[in-house]
């Protein structure tokens, strides 16, 4: 098993890294927490072209939480302890085709509390600013420029 990811120390590993299918087959992808207890296990997938799209999340298969546009018809996934989850992708057609990634966390969500990610904000300004106003003739003869 090769590790599929890093972050703040804790090491995950999925298998297989690839597998190509037939029309109509099943596929299940491994997800294993190195080293530390998962308390939630997090599938994501990832489409050509686009980012990541969160599918489900699962708490030691007491609480599964499957996405918008995601089911547990098509995706069924166990997390039957702490350092252990599949993912099985059924009846594979091409749609399908993507990049799935697990990840792992030792903290629980409670009900209200969902896996969020915001686009990035510009920081607010420590003073305020005022549109440049268009420079003519007189900047360039006076080779004045500008700088926020």
């Amino acid at each position: 098993m090769q590790p599929a990811g890093l972050g703040l120390g804790a090491l995950v590993s999925q298998h297989p890294s690839k597998a190509i299918c037939m029309n109509g087959t099943s596929v299940k992808i491994e997800c294993r927490a190195m080293d530390f207890q998962a308390q939630t296990m997090f599938w994501y997938r990832q489409l050509p072209k686009q980012g990541l799209t969160l599918m489900v999340a699962s708490s030691d298969n007491s609480s599964i939480t499957y996405e918008q546009g995601f089911t547990r018809a098509k995706f069924p996934i166990n997390h039957l302890n702490r350092t252990f989850s599949t993912l099985t992708v059924m009846s594979v057609h091409p749609a399908d085709s993507g990049l799935y990634f697990c990840s792992a966390s030792d903290t629980v969500l409670g009900r209200s509390q969902r896996p969020k990610q915001d686009p990035l904000q510009q920081p607010p300004l420590s003073h305020p600013t005022k549109p440049l106003e268009p420079c003519g003739r007189r900047c360039r003869e006076r080779k004045t420029t500008a700088s926020l």
